[in-house]
């Protein structure tokens, strides 16, 4: 099993076509794909028929999805917050204060496949992940023979599926299950 930490700080961003964020790949996959977005202004999304889409809120003070039609919007208003949605509805974001960081996981919608939890002391993972993401805090996270430390900016992606152990109160993160 190869697990492999990467440091969101080292990735190249690409600017988005419309100027208003940033996004860093995290994995690609033909079964699912998974990046950083940098929210700074309001802006449109960019649409992705045929995906399920998962988002997080990594850090920032929150950010707003406004479809065009009369459906209500969609908020991510705290760290550990999660929303999905159908890769084609056209939104706009709007950060609440300040830039964002959102983690965006996108699968096909016909499939079964990875999805977006939040992990915390209080709500360990129910059985293995693929990755995990911290939010708030240092997690010691101890994967068979292998010991890490990681901070929020880290970010773990196994090949294969593991399992963790994580334990101190108050902390926050996302994974992929």
């Amino acid at each position: 099993m190869t697990l492999r930490p990467i440091r969101l700080n080292s990735l190249p961003g690409t600017l988005w076509k419309n100027g208003a964020g940033t996004t860093r790949l995290l994995i690609e996959r033909p079964e699912w794909r998974l990046s950083v977005a940098t929210i700074s202004r309001a802006a449109p999304f960019s649409s992705f028929p045929g995906l399920f889409r998962q988002m997080g809120l990594l850090a920032g003070n929150g950010v707003r999805l406004l479809p065009a039609s009369d459906t209500p919007p969609l908020v991510l208003g705290q760290l550990g917050d999660r929303i999905q949605f159908d890769g084609a509805l056209p939104l706009t974001g709007t950060p609440l204060d300040g830039p964002v960081e959102a983690l965006n996981l996108m699968r096909p919608a016909d499939r079964n496949g990875p999805n977006l939890i939040t992990i915390t002391p209080e709500n360990p993972p129910a059985g293995s992940l693929r990755g995990f993401i911290p939010v708030t805090g240092e997690w010691n996270v101890l994967t068979h023979q292998q010991h890490d430390t990681l901070a929020p900016g880290d970010i773990f992606l196994s090949e294969t599926p593991f399992e963790l152990a994580i334990l101190k109160p108050g902390q926050i993160a996302y994974g992929i299950s």
